[in-house]
């Protein structure tokens, strides 16, 4: 659906008035706020919800504005109707069909139908997909860069729980070629047998088009382990599917996702990287489980997170954020990969044994130390009304975590300018928390099993 915009006697007049001013405005940026304020510009807005969510009703467009779209209230916002199927186990009853690949597909085609008119126009864009809708934005995206759409930078897109992150979604974690290799039984796209899941999609860009991610932590969808050996963070991601991933539009924090508490990770060229911080899954029955609960939660959640961080390549130090050469790393731990620095990478080819810091490795363990006493204390002492305990006495608590990541800063910067000349042997390249031992031979295995499946159709 389409809208018709007018052009009224007041635009007519308002141009005149814009002419004069534009003889004042010299930069494009400001020239096109001013043409938006006097309505010769529309600014577009298009919501899409996800997997079973056809049509967002008010609630949830209201939801989703006030937690990731207040940057853009001169924006027009409106649902966007996609098929959002993934049959055989979530079909729409009034329509045909569809498995997951060819609802993307047309979800695609009738957010291309409203996207690139309205850009061809010189219109502002702004689109927002969840989860299944996420997909079909990062699919849309892709061809429009791949066809040198006009007025890409009129473009804002904002995906929550994207399975293909290039940071952690799932479909971006398990790449398998089109066909697996020369020897293939079928020529068409890899998919999942039985399920239609496109194995082979490209990951949302980094470039080309200005975008927000925003990533619950340990949602197994858009943010699964790097490292599959690692089991604790495999059983946390699989859970979160279920306890983190379906509450992106819950506008009530700290309940599953903590969206009063939102993490700035950084920006990996025109994206934006935001998580939403939500207890570890498989301890989520304690964090729940009122005053008791949460003392026990806060004892065993600091290692557990700890082992769960490096399922990701991350070594679990939030104290990493120690400025290394004059960078300024993200110095916050979690399941996402950062080099030795701190800073956020993409991510590669999963593996076996990620490449992290081990002096970082150990500054985490010894965070994880204190945290597992002072927070239980702290509860005890909240619920008998008491003041927490003293910062002074937690810091000499963290004397020797300090005393690690100062030790481990001072390498590390001693590192980095002996390698000025040799960049790939400086420690955020060697260091990057990409696997040791890469998953792709296991990956186009089991990539074969499903050629097998899909060449009988399956």
């Amino acid at each position: 659906m389409t809208r018709v915009r007018s052009r009224s006697l007041g635009a007519a007049l308002s141009a005149a008035v814009l002419g004069a001013a534009v003889l004042t405005v010299t930069a494009p940026s400001a020239v096109r706020s001013l043409m938006a304020e006097v309505g010769l510009i529309a600014n577009d807005g298009w919501i899409m919800g996800g997997t079973g969510n056809p049509v967002p009703d008010q609630d949830y467009l209201s939801s989703v504005e006030s937690l990731y779209l207040s940057q853009y209230a001169g924006y027009d916002f409106q649902a966007l109707e996609t098929p959002e199927q993934f049959c055989p186990i979530i079909c729409d009853a009034g329509q045909p069909d569809l498995g997951f690949g060819d609802s993307v597909n047309a979800g695609a085609n009738d957010l291309n139908n409203v996207v690139v008119p309205a850009l061809d126009a010189g219109d502002n864009v702004s689109v927002l997909g969840y989860s299944q809708s996420a997909t079909v934005a990062s699919q849309l995206m892709n061809q429009l860069i791949a066809n040198d759409q006009a007025n890409l930078s009129n473009l804002h897109v904002t995906l929550l729980g994207d399975p293909n992150s290039p940071i952690g979604g799932i479909l971006d974690r398990f790449q398998f070629p089109d066909g697996v290799s020369a020897f293939s039984l079928t020529p068409e796209p890899q998919q999942i047998p039985f399920l239609d899941i496109p194995m082979g999609t490209d990951p949302t860009p980094l470039t080309g088009i200005d975008t927000d991610i925003y990533m619950g932590e340990f949602d197994g969808f858009a943010d699964f382990p790097s490292d599959p050996s690692n089991i604790f963070a495999d059983i946390n991601a699989l859970i979160g599917i279920e306890t983190v991933h379906p509450y992106y539009p819950d506008p009530t924090p700290g309940v599953n996702l903590d969206t009063g508490n939102i993490i700035d990770l950084g920006k990996l060229g025109d994206t934006s990287f935001f998580a939403i911080p939500a207890p570890l899954p498989t301890l989520a029955f304690l964090y729940d489980g009122g005053p008791a609960g949460q003392f026990f939660y806060d004892g065993a959640s600091p290692f557990a997170t700890l082992v769960d961080d490096w399922g990701y390549g991350n070594p679990g130090d939030p104290g990493a954020g120690l400025t290394v050469d004059g960078v300024d790393p993200i110095g916050v731990a979690g399941p996402w990969q950062v080099d030795a620095t701190g800073q956020l990478v993409a991510s590669g080819v999963d593996g076996l044994i990620p490449k992290m810091d081990p002096l970082q490795m150990l500054a985490g363990a010894e965070y994880a130390a204190v945290q597992t006493f002072v927070g239980p204390i702290n509860d005890l002492l909240q619920d008998a009304g008491q003041s927490p305990l003293p910062t002074s006495f937690v810091d000499g608590l963290l004397s020797g975590y300090d005393a690690t990541n100062q030790l481990d800063a001072s390498l590390l910067t001693a590192w980095t300018e002996a390698t000025l000349s040799t960049p790939s042997l400086a420690p955020d390249a060697i260091l990057d928390g990409s696997p040791l031992i890469s998953g792709q031979p296991l990956i186009d295995l089991v990539g074969y099993g499903f050629d097998v499946f899909n060449f009988f159709g399956a």
